[in-house]
């Protein structure tokens, strides 16, 4: 009798402990806009390999690149949490070039909490302060190194995610 009742409750314990442990994850959705196809596939290679369980054990990613803007805008929608986006992104297939200050606009007037980081050359201050009263969340130079600053930003950005949903 004793046996029976210790085993039931070992069972219900078991039970309890398989549904804490599948709460459902975050899905955090990362897109990458940036027209250089070699600096786009580091970039988009960079941040799989630090967006990992390894290192984030309660989120699931999910990275989309992107060459230009176009191909962006077109795909983009409200799951997209964050954003790595270059200021120059020149394409040859359409008459109007949209820079990284138009996808801004486009993106904060869409989808006003997704979180922007500029990735790019861009050396403006008067332009990047322009992009920061529209909503710019980090600005990163490029240079040897923002792969570090980069990773600093999504950590800290990361921080501000509950880990679960449901």
């Amino acid at each position: 009798m004793i046996y029976c009742y210790l085993t039931f409750w070992n069972s219900i314990r078991l039970i309890l402990t398989k549904q804490i442990v599948m709460v459902r994850k975050r899905n955090i959705q990362i897109a990458i806009v940036e027209d250089d196809k070699y600096y786009n596939m580091i970039l988009t290679k960079y941040i799989s390999s630090i967006c990992s369980k390894s290192f984030y054990p309660h989120f699931e990613f999910t990275i989309q690149s992107f060459q230009n803007a176009h191909d962006f805008i077109e795909k983009f929608d409200k799951s997209v949490d964050i954003i790595l986006l270059d200021y120059y992104l020149f394409n040859s297939n359409e008459d109007e070039q949209l820079n990284g200050g138009d996808v801004l606009s486009i993106i904060k007037n869409y989808h006003p909490e997704c979180k922007v980081i500029l990735l790019s050359s861009l050396s403006d201050p008067s332009k990047i302060a322009a992009m920061s009263s529209q909503g710019l969340h980090a600005h990163v130079d490029k240079n040897i190194s923002s792969r570090n600053r980069i990773g600093a930003i999504l950590q800290k950005t990361l921080e501000g995610y509950p880990a679960h949903v449901g």
